[in-house]
């Protein structure tokens, strides 16, 4: 399975907010599905995309939706559709499969604008990732 991008560039050019994954919740089905079919934790999240696990890989490349629920005293959900762009964990590894996702659109403006304030509410109270 390809591990990255293409070309290994890394392309994130907004920061990333550092979540505490076992308070996250990420629900993520197929572009083409009705249905959400798996469930996993954020581990970090910006306004063009997010790091996340599944107890299964997803093809790099796939075309995904997630409804990321984010922890604090203002919690949030954020439903959007993305694209799948690289697999943090090496194949064969034992365990959740961490992935890179990049979105493309939001499920709505308020969704889009809700991940925004959230950002900024949380980049002082949780840990910023270094790019």
């Amino acid at each position: 399975m390809p591990n990255g991008s293409p070309g290994g560039s890394d392309e994130r050019t907004l920061p990333r907010l550092a979540l505490p994954a076992m308070y996250t919740l990420v629900r993520v089905r197929p572009g083409d599905h009705e249905r959400f079919r798996w469930t996993g934790h954020i581990y970090d999240i910006s306004e063009t995309g997010m790091r996340f696990e599944l107890d299964a890989p997803v093809e790099p490349g796939t075309d995904v939706v997630v409804r990321a629920m984010l922890p604090g005293v203002n919690s949030i959900t954020v439903t959007a559709c993305g694209r799948i762009v690289r697999l943090h964990d090496e194949e064969g590894d034992c365990g959740p499969t961490r992935m890179g996702l990049a979105f493309t659109s939001f499920a709505s403006d308020i969704d889009a604008a809700n991940l925004r304030k959230y950002l900024i509410d949380h980049m002082t109270q949780f840990e910023r990732v270094a790019a």
